[in-house]
């Protein structure tokens, strides 16, 4: 009897000393997608960027008003994009910025704004090339003017400009390691970048 409660007992103890956890197998297979090896070309980035700034670009173009009124909604889509997203009206654009790349961006804008220019996106390595710029510009529509008049845009360095008129830029901010991760290599095969 003593054997067989002894065996008993010893049962017990392994089984509980074994329990089954379950394992998160997505979470398992995107880490290991994420510690691939990928080999990522220059133009590759630099494509990928721009299709991830002009997706980004796309959301705060289709709402305008909410984009500019909320920034709850601008940080929850730069938490989703792992970017960082800023408004900079025309009147910022020639303050001191802290890089070179930004300062010359900005400038131009700043330029095409005074002369009337038709103003577009554009995309720029910045720094030491951990960072990717992406501007949109913003201009005054009848629908950010009725905002303004409102009161429904209540942010105080927005100003009203003629219509058509650069109002600001929308400056994204793409972490090149946080590209990286998220370009997948059987895409970048089928694209032939």
């Amino acid at each position: 009897m003593k054997i067989q409660g002894c065996i008993l007992i010893l049962g017990m103890v392994v089984c509980n000393a074994c329990e089954f956890k379950r394992l998160d197998t997505a979470k398992m297979k995107q880490d290991m997608e994420n510690q691939q090896i990928k080999h990522v070309t220059s133009s590759q980035l630099s494509t990928f960027s721009s299709e991830k700034g002009e997706e980004l670009a796309g959301v705060l173009q289709q709402q305008p008003v909410r984009a500019l009124r909320n920034t709850t909604f601008v940080d929850s889509l730069a938490k989703a994009s792992a970017s960082r997203i800023v408004f900079v009206p025309t009147q910022d654009l020639s303050k001191p910025q802290t890089d070179t790349k930004t300062k010359e961006v900005f400038a131009a804008y700043q330029y095409s704004a005074e002369k009337h220019l038709p103003q577009e996106t554009n995309i720029q390595q910045i720094g030491d090339g951990s960072e990717w710029l992406y501007t949109v510009p913003v201009v005054m529509t009848k629908e950010i003017e009725a905002a303004l008049v409102n009161k429904s845009i209540s942010n105080p360095v927005i100003q009203s400009v003629p219509q058509n008129d650069l109002l600001g830029l929308w400056a994204i901010y793409l972490n090149r390691k946080e590209l990286i991760r998220q370009i997948d290599p059987k895409k970048l095969e089928k694209k032939n970048l």
